[in-house]
């Protein structure tokens, strides 16, 4: 950090010679910027981001309703709250059985799922799917409300949380190998990317039953954040 502190001068001198125009000083704010917030120290993570961005499947994508109500998240989130969809989720696809646990370990109506979790969400008067994000067992995210918008996951705790839902029942297990890296380079993105504080908490609300689930949360909390 002290060498980049020496060369600073030089290097916003060197960028405005090189565009002396508003393109050059937007780039110096740029520059500062970084350095202010570390951004630098954060270009690895910023690479992951990036291909965590385009995995990501956008509501577009999958179909979403507008949503009735949208209030953005003031500042920075400091927490990330994961939940499991819980054994309902079947039942909310209208399908039972063997046959829906497979759907959803194998992700082919993981999109399915979505959909008919934000058609519930919004028939009990929520503004949109209550989730920020959710994460199929195939590792594949869905953008629910996004970042930098105020989920209805866990009362009182909105304002300055993500909201995260795992697609499935994991009462007695975990999920998926492929869920957990999801979900761990999800938060990595959202911290290189200035959604997330940096080291922001993982938690799991405080109504989730199951020890399984609970385990991996907590296991996750020291591979999730640094």
């Amino acid at each position: 950090m002290f060498s980049f502190r020496i060369i600073l001068p030089f290097l916003i001198v060197a960028v405005l010679f090189s565009q002396p125009n508003e393109a050059g000083w937007g780039r110096v704010y740029e520059v500062v910027r970084c350095y202010l917030t570390g951004c630098f120290s954060k270009q690895k993570m910023g690479e992951l981001c990036e291909g965590v961005d385009k995995a990501i499947i956008k509501r577009e994508e999958w179909g979403a309703m507008n949503p009735r109500q949208e209030q953005p998240i003031t500042g920075i989130a400091d927490n990330v709250i994961v939940y499991h969809t819980g054994p309902d989720t079947c039942s909310t696809l209208g399908l039972s059985g063997s046959n829906c646990q497979q759907c959803l370990k194998d992700g082919y109506c993981a999109k399915q799922a979505v959909l008919a979790l934000q058609d519930q969400d919004m028939s009990n008067d929520k503004g949109d799917i209550r989730y920020n994000f959710l994460i199929g067992q195939d590792g594949v995210i869905y953008e629910g409300r996004g970042w930098g918008v105020i989920g209805q996951h866990t009362a009182g705790e909105n304002d300055d949380s993500i909201g995260v839902g795992m697609l499935g029942d994991f009462t007695s297990s975990e999920p998926s190998q492929a869920a957990q890296n999801a979900l761990k380079n999800l938060i990595s993105c959202g911290e290189a990317a200035g959604e997330l504080s940096r080291g922001s908490d993982l938690t799991t609300g405080p109504m989730m039953s199951g020890k399984a689930f609970y385990d991996m949360v907590q296991r996750c909390r020291g591979l999730c954040s640094d």
